[in-house]
């Protein structure tokens, strides 16, 4: 296979509700167990060599010990071989990412360098089986199966767990796929990740009639989620803010409660289904939002905002966070690789000071919601007015010339969603506020016609 041909080939998960039976929980129970402490037993085998012979641990060094190790710890034969061996590719691509984030931070870039660390068993909540079809004798043989029960329900035949129930709720290509996840959360449910792999290139001949040619501007805020350089606009859902008083209550119960005691157990499920019924009600509706986008048009231009900076005003940072601006663009990025669009991040600096008009700065405060030029008199929305800034600094930097009156440059803003790795003096601060007045009328902006977000009322 050609290399043009492998890397028009990618991998893409779906995730499936499990339903397995009280013996089959047992077991996987009993597997994550087990997984965890081989995970802490292989990171403290790779320290203490480093310690004491100055040397690094590989892999495969780890892999080929395991049958020993399985004689002196006949609980790990419970496990299937290929499970315990990812076990050990999650803590070599820990350390491989620690030492590259280290490169990256004696480079000058701004990044986090974390040492792996060990996992409780609490916090251990995913197996994999890393081969789904295996070739012997030029064929391909089924290490895992799946049998459809109904148009709803289907069994995934897992090694030593046995038939897994699924609610298969859309149809994917079983030759294809890769890698099996099996994964419980914190409210007690599993799921099952199927990653299968699909075609680039067909699914954009498929996408090139779908996508119009346009491109548009997008300024992400807390009163109004979305405002866009074609004067639409999306309100802020507030899902948290719903629930709020009902979480609240149930987090003091929480606070109440003796750790460990069935009782603390019981009242921490009740408060990990309010974060849970938050979280998908905000994750339902940024699908629906970034859907909307990557459908209707070719380039979308984000700011490259630095988040974690934002969420130090304690005044915003609840709104920003239920808002989900880095979800939202996430979704849209890999949205547009199947749609045969584009993301653009661009330097957020001065999109809402600069007149998109005639490009003359007007300073403001957060308390302004309306932008006044005094040079050529131009009147507009504060938001919309910095998203046609956003969509110039994009074409700016796909065209590598000026464009319009905009003063401002991309600066070697990534594309496609990745953050550029240039050390940016000025950081990605917006200049927001949750109050005051935002002047929709003046500028005869209009909501979005989105699927109606899901209901999160306090019962």
């Amino acid at each position: 296979m050609s290399r043009v041909r492998e890397e028009s080939k990618f991998l893409v998960t779906y995730k499936f509700r499990a339903y397995p039976t009280a013996l089959q929980e047992y077991k996987l129970e009993n597997w994550l167990y087990v997984l965890c402490w081989l995970y802490n037993f292989s990171l403290e085998e790779r320290k203490s060599i480093w310690r004491e012979e100055k040397r690094s641990v590989r892999y495969s060094e780890q892999q080929n010990n395991l049958p020993k190790l399985k004689k002196k710890e006949p609980i790990l034969k419970t496990v299937h071989s290929q499970v315990l061996q990812d076990v050990l590719r999650r803590v070599d691509r820990a350390f491989g990412k620690f030492f590259q984030d280290l490169e990256r931070k004696k480079k000058g870039e701004r990044t986090k360098v974390g040492y792996p660390k060990k996992k409780p068993t609490a916090k251990y909540k995913s197996l994999t089986f890393p081969q789904v079809w295996m070739k012997q004798k030029g064929k391909l043989i089924p290490v895992i199966r799946l049998e459809r029960k109904n148009n709803r329900f289907a069994y995934l035949i897992l090694p030593k767990i046995g038939k897994l129930k699924i609610r298969f709720h859309r149809g994917i290509d079983w030759k294809k796929a890769k890698t099996v996840t099996v994964e419980r959360d914190l409210v007690g449910k599993w799921w099952v990740c199927i990653s299968v792999e699909v075609d680039l290139e067909q699914i954009l001949k498929e996408a090139v009639e779908r996508v119009e040619r346009k491109s548009v501007g997008i300024d992400l805020g807390v009163k109004n989620l979305v405002t866009t350089s074609e004067k639409n606009f999306v309100e802020h859902p507030k899902f948290l803010q719903k629930l709020e008083k009902r979480l609240k209550r149930e987090q003091k119960k929480f606070s109440r409660k003796e750790k460990g005691s069935e009782n603390y157990e019981k009242q921490r499920k009740r408060v990990a289904k309010i974060h849970e019924k938050i979280k998908n009600a905000r994750r339902d509706f940024l699908h629906k939002l970034s859907r909307y986008l990557v459908d209707r048009y070719e380039l979308i231009v984000f700011e490259n905002l630095n988040i974690p900076a934002l969420v130090r005003d304690s005044r915003l940072a609840k709104l920003i966070l239920d808002a989900g601006w880095g979800t939202l663009i996430t979704f849209a990025t890999y949205k547009a690789v199947m749609a045969g669009a584009k993301v653009v991040r661009v330097n957020p600096a001065y999109t809402t000071q600069d007149c998109s008009v005639c490009g003359y700065r007007v300073p403001k405060t957060l308390a302004e919601r309306m932008h006044r030029c005094p040079n050529c008199g131009a009147e507009l929305d504060r938001d919309y007015n910095a998203s046609v800034n956003i969509l110039k600094k994009g074409l700016t930097h796909l065209t590598g010339g000026r464009v319009g009156a905009t003063r401002t440059y991309a600066c070697g803003e990534g594309t496609g969603g990745a953050t550029s790795r240039e050390v940016v003096s000025q950081p990605s601060l917006k200049q927001e506020t949750p109050c005051g007045s935002s002047g929709w009328e003046d500028s005869r902006q209009r909501a979005l016609s989105l699927p109606e977000a899901p209901s999160v009322r306090a019962e």
